[in-house]
């Protein structure tokens, strides 16, 4: 099997290596990674030996590959799993996809995150993926930042460990809260940037509560999450109270 970087990158092509449980050598010039039944026993590129030279074969994104089935390696550098030097490296990479915060995402492969050694967060993040969930409400059931739930998921998903599908930006259910200094309402920094790629621009938001609808003007704030930012005058003005839930999409 040969060919090169210009569809599947050295991880996605390392992965489908690692599901067909392949034993073989996957070169590149300068370099290349054994593996054994799916697993990588050692990996060298430009003179940089074990994990640091599989690092750098993974970083790749052009360049020809092929792979030689069935040669083993004369010396061994890797001890871990294909999945966990992933996901590692995914760290390290600008690995962030194009997301919306009303994107559903959902585990897809359970038993694989079995044996991944995950940080606190994506850890938190994989607890509430058992059913479909947008990462709108992923971000307010983790009790994390939409930027820190956007990044994750982008990992995970390049890992092939979450599956994504693509939702029609929507009205959101959000919470009040205080803000102080702030002349309009705020709203998180990646709904905002979802409404305005989806339907255009727009400067103000309308707002349902129980009995009224409000129109006012809106800007974005950096981590807001499922919050309606105001200023005490705002919810004074508009006669809303913090903690009261209310409906929320764009003023077209």
């Amino acid at each position: 099997m040969d060919g090169t970087f210009e569809l599947l990158g050295p991880i996605e092509l390392l992965q489908l290596l690692s599901q067909a449980r392949q034993t073989g050598a996957f070169k590149v010039p300068g370099g290349e990674v054994y593996l054994e039944r799916g697993q990588p026993v050692h990996a060298q590129y430009r003179g940089q030996v074990g994990k640091d030279g599989l690092f750098q074969i993974l970083a790749l994104k052009e360049g020809k590959f092929r792979f030689l089935a069935g040669e083993r390696a004369r010396q061994s550098s890797l001890q871990g799993t294909l999945d966990n030097y992933l996901l590692e490296a995914i760290r390290f990479m600008d690995a962030r996809l194009d997301l919306s915060p009303f994107d559903q995402v959902q585990l897809a492969d359970a038993q694989r995150t079995t044996h991944l050694t995950l940080s606190p967060d994506e850890f938190e993040l994989l607890r509430h993926m058992s059913k479909p969930i947008s990462l709108f409400d992923l971000a307010a059931a983790s009790g994390l930042s939409s930027e820190v739930v956007h990044l994750n998921v982008s990992r995970l998903a390049r890992l092939g460990l979450v599956r994504i599908t693509t939702r029609t930006p929507h009205t959101v259910r959000l919470v009040v809260a205080r803000l102080e200094g702030a002349p309009e309402a705020r709203i998180d920094t990646q709904l905002l940037r979802a409404w305005r790629s989806h339907f255009g621009a727009f400067t103000q938001i309308e707002v349902r509560t129980e009995d009224r609808t409000l129109q006012m003007p809106v800007a974005a704030a950096s981590s807001a999450g499922p919050q309606l930012l105001l200023s005490s005058d705002a919810l004074f003005f508009y006669n809303l109270r913090v903690g009261q839930e209310v409906l929320v999409w764009p003023s077209l």
